[in-house]
């Protein structure tokens, strides 16, 4: 898995020319830049990701769906340290399309307990259903988490907690 930054500059802080542009161009942001440097530090540069997207008090790590679990960490250590250098909560998911997968990936704690598809006036949207019992254990506002599954599917979504 690869960096967005060269090696080279992770170890030394300081940006190369190719780097530089890169960051300038807008290919590399400033926050993939922290978090490619913490995650350079923390898994000796054996961990890396595909992009971010950051949605003000969200941010987003896409990475292989295999190399979920790695960027996470043994408990979540991984996850901590990166929320705690950008000061914004941290959510990985893999790079599928799929809708299911990524909408566990991003519920995780919670559990879905199934997906609908709705057909409406404004065309077909899906319903994701999460157990009651762990409607508490969402990680964060239902119209933030219908936003960032619509940016990784394609797919219109609205999260419900079931009533049964």
């Amino acid at each position: 898995m690869v960096l967005p930054i060269c090696d080279v500059c992770l170890q030394s802080g300081i940006l190369c020319q190719g780097c530089e542009n890169k960051l300038k161009s807008g290919e590399v942001t400033q926050l993939e830049l922290d978090i490619a440097k913490v995650l350079y530090n923390l898994g000796d540069g054996k961990i890396g990701f595909k992009k971010t997207i950051d949605m003000g008090d969200v941010v987003i790590i896409v990475t292989e769906k295999n190399e979920v679990g790695k960027l996470i960490g043994k408990g979540g250590k991984i996850v901590r340290a990166i929320s705690k250098e950008i000061g914004k909560k941290v959510r990985v998911v893999g790079s599928e399309t799929d809708l299911k997968s990524v909408a566990t990936d991003l519920l995780a704690p919670a559990r879905i307990s199934g997906i609908n598809i709705v057909y409406g006036v404004d065309g077909e949207k899906y319903k994701i259903r999460v157990m009651r019992e762990d409607a508490r254990r969402i990680p964060g506002k239902l119209d933030t988490l219908n936003e960032i599954i619509m940016m990784l599917t394609g797919e219109k979504t609205t999260i419900v907690v079931d009533n049964s």
